[in-house]
């Protein structure tokens, strides 16, 4: 099988490409930037270096028409919110078979928070009490309206721009400086207490063929795991069935919960995949892409541990009081997701990437430590934007 899989760079699509490709598939990778570490992995067998998704929509488009057309393409996995672009424009990509993702109105739904939440709300899925704010009035009102907050844009990711009173990252984001338009609205929510856990699917039409759920023991600046640790969720794996069976979800789907005393609250959901994908077992993954009739659920077991050792090194000398616990799971038995020993290049060009934050700060003038996350995705993320017909 000849295989896509674009926005490289991403952790997750690190690990696809290397899933995949030791089964003997055919892996096309391709990214904005040529350094995206999942391209120089020793399964893929062509390099492609494509326009921007967010800044030159057309000529990405019709980039990844040309590959598909040219390589031959039976399996398409997009990585990171590109989809969202091509679903969007899908009627240029009706001639290929094997797109592995949704239609752009189950995306654009699902990826928008509040439209995600209005959602799981009329499947009587618990949720924290939401309201919408789409200027700086209506955000200062909703956050007042709340004992404890926590908000962010309605299209956000990683953690980027969190406003809240409570928890750790309480007062890391002055209210004032917040960006709130019509174009740009923020949800408000009720600050829920409880223990993060998080799933990642694989589904066809509306049917469920993979599932992980898990959690993350150690995180980056409070927003983004970097030690991960399966576990046993069947409430995760009810919700997230009765979503994408509403919705007729079809591609790799990814949600956020809070685990309370009145039992899971869904958070987020993020239409691509994520972290949860290292869980899964390489033959499993492949099948459950394959299952086209789903006629078979493969939930991963608990207990597999995985770590971005890079991302425990960096915080180890960001946060000096911090070493003893990095270092604890830098040298723990979980398997090291960048770092394969039978596949190192991708390890060094996610080192040599970061030249690209570096870039990113430079022209946006932006340096705090947000400013890592916010360059990582810029150029692949999907904001809402009303980008050109094509």
């Amino acid at each position: 099988m000849r295989v896509l899989i674009t926005s490289s760079r991403m952790p997750a699509a690190i690990d696809e490409i290397r899933k995949l490709g030791h089964l003997g598939h055919t892996i096309f990778a391709a990214d904005t930037i040529e350094s995206a570490a999942g391209s120089h992995s020793k399964y893929v067998s062509e390099l492609l270096v494509v326009p921007s998704p967010r800044y030159h929509t057309a000529e990405f488009v019709e980039a990844i028409v040309r590959i598909l057309r040219d390589a031959r393409i039976d399996l398409f996995l997009p990585a990171f919110e590109e989809a969202i672009y091509l679903a969007k424009h899908r009627h240029r990509l009706e001639e290929f078979s094997g797109l592995f993702f949704a239609p752009f109105g189950v995306l654009s739904t699902l990826h928008d928070k509040w439209k995600m939440l209005q959602l799981a709300t009329s499947l009587h899925i618990q949720t924290p009490r939401s309201t919408v704010a789409r200027n700086a009035e209506e955000l200062s009102r909703a956050a007042q309206s709340f004992q404890a907050y926590f908000a962010r844009p309605v299209y956000s990711r990683g953690g980027v721009e969190l406003l809240t009173n409570e928890g750790p990252l309480a007062g890391a984001l002055d209210i004032a400086k917040c960006e709130v338009t019509p174009a740009k609205p923020w949800i408000v929510q009720e600050f829920v207490h409880g223990t993060d856990v998080c799933t990642f699917s694989v589904a066809h039409h509306g049917k469920l063929s993979g599932h992980s759920a898990y959690v993350h023991p150690r995180e980056i600046e409070h927003a983004g795991g970097i030690v991960f640790r399966s576990v046993d969720e069947p409430e995760c794996l009810a919700i997230v069935q009765k979503i994408v069976e509403k919705t007729g979800y079809h591609g790799q789907i990814s949600f956020d919960f809070l685990q309370t005393d009145r039992g899971m609250v869904l958070i987020e959901c993020n239409p691509r995949p994520t972290a949860g994908v290292h869980m899964m077992a390489a033959g499993d993954f492949c099948a459950a892409l394959g299952d086209e009739a789903a006629t078979q659920l493969r939930v991963v077991p608990p207990g597999i541990e995985r770590k971005y050792s890079i991302a425990l090194v960096r915080d180890m000398f960001l946060h000096l009081k911090d070493i003893p616990l990095d270092a604890k799971h830098l040298f723990s038995r979980a398997k090291e997701v960048f770092a394969d020993p039978d596949d190192l290049l991708p390890a060094l060009y996610q080192l040599l990437s970061y030249t690209h934050v570096l870039k990113y700060r430079f022209e946006a003038h932006e340096h705090s430590k947000r400013a890592l996350m916010a360059a990582y995705f810029h150029d692949i993320c999907y904001n809402g934007e009303d980008d050109v017909s094509l």
